[in-house]
């Protein structure tokens, strides 16, 4: 048996008894396991109300919007229904009323009862939610089906293809083609991975949390979403929930040395840089050629002072990558605050050689003759 689809409602609440209505209705189909339904009752005392809407919409596979005059003025509504439309997420509008719904957005989606009809003109009114019903039946059947007959072939091509995108560095087209395969499939965790990465380096970190959230929803034991998400939070300076997320991952996974790198730049980001340390240690230990945890465990060291570990750790952040501007341009910068002028010019040739447009280092490097000139005199 396919999973229960999830559905969301949105409605104002001068709708409720309608809202209620169609709950009662949809009674059935609950039983059989086909759907289970959220709405805005759910939210218990003590709840972050709206964050707690917008994570169940975002884990939703159905947005029901109730539309009336009222729904239609309603801000919550229409932002509850935005962020639907931008995810593509299945939405069926169900016209309680006579109002301007078809100026609307929504004039665009297939409503029901069939053709827009509104619920109060249907005599008795029991036949217009009927018909509601049998159009949710039918929408909740297609899309099992879909999700369980969908070649998987064709399906992972595309995902593929997305994943071909991402490399070429066309993040929309590649967000384009992790939603159309997550339409195919709704319970494809490593979809909603990616595109939570891609929307990551959009700069889009709400909705890159939203689908990390979804593929771990669907895969509890998957270890990179955890980091990736964690990696997100600490993108918005939630270190708290960064943390949780890193040490989870490395929990699920315990010889995962990006969770370790990545939980130690959020230890540094707390000042904590003994735990830093300690987290480039293992990482390192881990896996001996990683570049990116010698430079972070280098900049750790220089925090603390220990400019000459800072040194030897870029210096060999370097020797395994050589075009590694970052740690050049770092090094430099500690040869700079030792004295060592020649040593930090060396080192910003080469952070202009590799980032031609890299202005600071242009300044430094500028700074960096003039003091030479000063001292030769």
């Amino acid at each position: 048996m396919s999973k229960p689809l999830k559905i969301f409602i949105t409605y104002s609440h001068k709708d409720k008894a309608a809202k209620n209505e169609l709950i009662m209705r949809l009674d059935v189909m609950k039983k059989q396991d086909m759907i289970k339904i959220w709405h805005d009752n759910e939210i218990l005392p003590g709840d972050k109300w709206y964050e707690d809407i917008s994570n169940n919409l975002a884990d939703s596979d159905i947005l029901l919007y109730l539309v009336s005059a009222s729904s239609l003025a309603s801000e919550n509504c229409n932002k509850e229904l935005g962020e639907a439309l931008d995810v593509d997420k299945k939405v069926i509008p169900i016209i309680l009323e006579d109002c301007d719904w078809q100026k609307h957005q929504l004039g665009a989606i297939e409503a029901l009862p069939d053709k827009g009809k509104p619920i109060n003109e249907w005599q008795p009114e029991s036949k217009g939610w009927q018909n509601v019903v049998d159009g949710i039946r039918k929408v909740v059947d297609e899309m099992q089906t879909q999700a369980s007959e969908s070649a998987p072939e064709e399906t992972e091509q595309i995902f593929q293809f997305g994943n071909f995108l991402m490399m070429l560095g066309q993040i929309d087209k590649a967000i384009e083609a992790y939603s159309h395969v997550i339409k195919r499939n709704p319970r494809y965790p490593v979809a909603y991975n990616n595109r939570g990465s891609a929307y990551g380096d959009k700069g889009d970190l709400e909705k890159a949390i939203k689908d990390f959230s979804k593929a771990i929803e669907l895969k509890p034991d998957f270890a990179e979403v955890y980091c990736n998400r964690g990696s997100t939070y600490s993108r918005k300076e939630d270190l708290e929930k960064a943390m949780k997320d890193f040490d989870k991952a490395i929990e699920l996974k315990p010889d995962f040395t990006e969770a370790y790198t990545n939980r130690g730049n959020a230890y540094s980001k707390k000042e904590d840089l003994e735990s830093a340390i300690q987290d480039y240690d293992q990482a390192i230990k881990l896996k001996s050629d990683d570049a990116t945890a010698y430079y972070n465990r280098g900049r750790a060291y220089n925090h603390k002072g220990d400019l000459e570990k800072a040194i030897k750790d870029y210096s060999k952040a370097i020797e395994l990558k050589s075009d590694f501007a970052e740690a050049y341009d770092m090094r430099g910068i500690v040869y700079y605050g030792k004295g060592d002028y020649d040593r930090a010019i060396k080192d910003y040739d080469k952070v202009i050689e590799l980032e031609p447009n890299n202005a600071k280092a242009y300044k430094i490097w500028l700074h960096l003759r003039e003091r030479m000139g000063y001292w030769r005199h």
